[in-house]
């Protein structure tokens, strides 16, 4: 499934506004790597994942990303920027996913509209989402690891 999100929801600490609790389906430890070369939206994204009892491995390059996943380290989730120097996102999905082509990737970026939708998809993005990401964003993506492909 295939999710495209341009701008976050503000829903505190509701799902959809709807006045329900929300909640991470799976809070057993599992780790998620995290890309981005500003080294703020890390230290957030380390938090916030920590926050919901996932291991956050977070590197500030899409050539250190793949170095660990030729290393053989295992993630469940991958959520990466767009916009870096040297390898970017885009290139960095298209060549995780040609190794590991069941791994979920999602793209977080402040210029998603600089990007065309239809190139990002069939790079093999799982879900596009809009810099800043809301905490019921985070639990959508963190929630889409434990839906049975």
């Amino acid at each position: 499934m295939f999710a495209f999100f341009a701008h976050p929801r503000r829903s505190g600490n509701t799902d959809n506004n709807r006045g329900l609790p929300v909640r991470i389906t799976d809070m057993s430890t599992k780790k998620v790597l995290v890309i981005d070369d500003q080294r703020s939206q890390l230290k957030l994204m380390r938090k916030m994942l920590e926050k919901f009892g996932y291991l956050a491995i977070t590197v500030d390059s899409a050539e250190e990303a793949e170095y660990i996943l030729r290393s053989g380290e295992n993630f469940s989730i991958i959520i990466t920027d767009l916009r870096m120097p040297w390898l970017d996102g885009l290139n960095f999905c298209r060549n995780v996913k040609i190794l590991h082509p069941h791994l979920k990737i999602y793209a977080l970026s402040g210029y998603l509209y600089d990007f065309d939708i239809n190139e990002l998809q069939d790079a093999g993005f799982d879900g596009l989402y809009q810099k800043p990401i809301s905490r019921a964003q985070l639990i959508e993506i963190l929630n889409s690891d434990t839906e049975k492909t």
